[in-house]
């Protein structure tokens, strides 16, 4: 039995960002909205940076992160931010994980909250 296109894409996408770095990176997407490469690795300090480099570059390519270049900035400061695309909120919002955005966030944070202490 073939499943009808829009099921079928979804099966792709599921089977796309269920890749553990990918999906940690996504869920920490949107929690957080818009984060730099800097920021991304400092919340997600267990995966090695070539590692999440490679998988936001893929994400990227495959439509699922949106990436903003900032035109001003001072030499200290991020220059590219990363965000969730259409694509990728969808894909949450049919899996029912955009209402745990808050949780995410709170969760997200009281982890880096220990990590300072």
């Amino acid at each position: 039995m073939k499943l009808p296109l829009k099921f079928e894409n979804k099966r792709k996408d599921l089977e796309f960002i269920s890749e553990k770095t990918r999906y940690k990176i996504i869920l920490t997407l949107l929690a957080e909205e818009s984060l730099s490469f800097i920021q991304l690795r400092d919340l997600l300090s267990s995966i090695p940076e070539n590692n999440l480099n490679y998988h936001i570059k893929m994400l990227k390519e495959n439509g699922y992160l949106k990436n903003k270049k900032v035109q001003d900035y001072k030499r200290s400061e991020p220059r590219s931010f990363y965000s969730l695309s259409n694509r990728s909120i969808d894909l949450l919002q049919d899996l029912g994980l955009t209402d745990v955005k808050l949780e995410l966030h709170a969760l997200l944070h009281s982890s880096t909250d220990e990590i300072g202490e």
